[in-house]
């Protein structure tokens, strides 16, 4: 099959749908010999993000993957934000989409030409935030209009309206892949039909996280974590939606009941990253602080701690929480929708009231001083991603789902 993903970013750029897309491309190339072409842009980081830095060479193929990375329109964004805040102080509402979309959405000439003049047999795209989610609107005026498969990755604690562009592209699209049911659920709500939506996820190589004990115990001893403290883990970009600064909140109050208790702060810095850092050092927290690591340095980070938290009550998955499962470490979500719908409470996870640190200290506390729940908990989460999340698993079903959408799209041109 002759396959093309669509995607903001591509690695080595970081986040969630980069790291699926990249594992997906390469497991259909190397499992089914699929011809896999990427077309994405030349952004290090998120093309909505102020930061940026160019990924070079712009076409290149890694792992048998063609990757073609295209620059993007950015010139707009300082136009676009400021009438979207003269708008809302006159008109009590936010910018149009039609016009709001050029800061949020991804304005890409060479993604969308990719699209229109590919030879694939199905088209990927993630997420349904970008305007090139767009594409079966005008598909049907390029010469060989091809079906279209979404991989949404939604982030429903939001409340959509019902003409929101990210709901029209999960309706029009071919297949909808979900990462849980709640999102199924929520999407069938909306008025998406049922039987085209697969419910999948993400996957990760367990075996990617296996590290031997000299690097765990140097990290620890290099940050004076002794043996009998607990080190609290947050591994992720470090700003307000992942929730690092509810996490600090609530280990400043366990802190202050149990001093062997220590954190680590680790990810991509942002410009939240001073806030979090100031309060570390006014309130003299125990705070490991690494920012932008090297990602080989993730699975001696993952083993080195003794609770992984991700606080975030956004997430539409959570890959993270598999990263920790797979190296049997105990995980502390939100009960959001998604994350609810990823850990069972209890068994393999612990959930917190989203938002709310003195809840988020309250799971810390019980997981922090009960050696044999740390250790079930990891060890269910461990069993779970071995059996439901690994990449072949993930990758035959993600190509049952083009299957269908190939299907689906047929049946509706009558062929």
């Amino acid at each position: 099959m002759k396959i093309l993903h669509v995607c903001s970013n591509y690695f080595p750029a970081f986040g969630g749908p980069q790291y699926t897309m990249k594992h997906l491309s390469e497991n259909l190339v190397n499992i089914y010999h699929d011809e896999v072409k990427v077309a994405t842009t030349n952004s290090l980081y998120g093309p909505e993000m102020q930061q940026f830095q160019a990924i070079e060479p712009r076409s290149e193929m890694i792992q048998g993957v063609t990757i073609n990375r295209f620059p993007f329109h950015r010139w707009q964004y300082p136009f676009v934000e400021f009438s979207g805040r003269v708008y809302k102080k006159i008109m009590k509402q936010t910018l149009p989409h039609a016009l709001n979309k050029y800061r949020w959405e991804l304005a890409c000439n060479g993604i969308e030409a990719a699209m229109k003049n590919t030879d694939a047999d199905v088209i990927m795209a993630t997420t349904s935030n970008y305007m090139f989610s767009d594409y079966p609107f005008w598909r049907f005026k390029t010469k060989n209009p091809k079906p279209f498969i979404l991989y949404g990755s939604l982030h429903l604690h939001i409340n959509w309206p019902e003409n929101a562009a990210v709901i029209k592209r999960a309706k029009i699209c071919d297949c909808y892949i979900a990462n849980t049911n709640f999102e199924k659920n929520k999407l069938v709500d909306y008025g998406v039909e049922k039987s085209k939506i697969v419910t999948i996820g993400t996957g990760i190589n367990v075996e990617e996280y296996i590290c031997e004990p000299a690097p765990i115990a140097a990290f620890r001893e290099k940050y004076h974590v002794g043996q009998d403290d607990i080190l609290i883990g947050h591994i992720g970009r470090l700003s307000p939606g992942k929730g690092a600064g509810i996490l600090l909140d609530a280990f400043q109050l366990l802190y202050k009941k149990n001093n062997r208790c220590k954190l680590l702060l680790a990810g991509t810095s942002t410009p939240f990253t001073e806030t979090l850092q100031k309060k570390i050092r006014a309130e003299k927290l125990p705070v490991i602080f690494l920012e932008n690591f090297e990602n080989a340095l993730k699975p001696v980070l993952f083993n080195a701690i003794d609770i992984f938290v991700l606080a975030s009550a956004g997430e539409s998955f959570g890959v993270v929480f598999l990263e920790a499962w797979a190296c049997k470490k105990p995980v502390i979500g939100a009960a959001t929708g998604a994350i609810s719908d990823l850990i069972d409470d209890g068994n393999d996870g612990l959930l917190f009231t989203p938002g709310d640190a003195t809840s988020l200290l309250n799971q810390l506390e019980k997981l922090s001083g009960n050696q044999l729940l740390q250790t079930n908990l990891g060890e269910a989460g461990f069993s779970k991603t071995k059996q439901k999340f690994s990449w072949p698993v993930i990758t035959k079903k993600y190509r049952d789902a083009y299957l269908q959408g190939i299907e689906n799209f047929n049946s509706k041109v009558g062929r």
